[in-house]
């Protein structure tokens, strides 16, 4: 499996496996985790940010924030995208 294949995936049929989605949550924990090592991310295509209703500049790691906050929302209503975006501004983090 990879992030950005199961992102495209979603965006096209809207649908990720339970397995799926536990891939996901644990790229995206590996990435808060060490975001501090963390010196560029890659931008993700305009198109998949828009279906995805990010800024067209956005990382693929945001992008896989919004799917599984639009899937598997969090219980406490704070979204990983607002959590993720604080992250990569506190950590000076630059889009590639």
């Amino acid at each position: 499996m990879e992030l950005t294949e199961l992102i495209k995936d979603y965006v096209a049929t809207k649908l990720l496996s339970s397995i799926e989605l536990d891939f996901l949550e644990g790229e995206l924990w590996e990435t808060t985790q060490h975001i501090e090592e963390i010196n560029t991310v890659f931008k993700a295509p305009k198109n998949i940010c828009e279906k995805l209703d990010l800024n067209e500049k956005s990382c693929w790691q945001l992008c896989c924030a919004a799917v599984l906050d639009s899937l598997r929302p969090l219980k406490n209503g704070q979204k990983r995208v607002d959590d993720l975006k604080k992250l990569i501004n506190q950590y000076q983090i630059s889009l590639s």
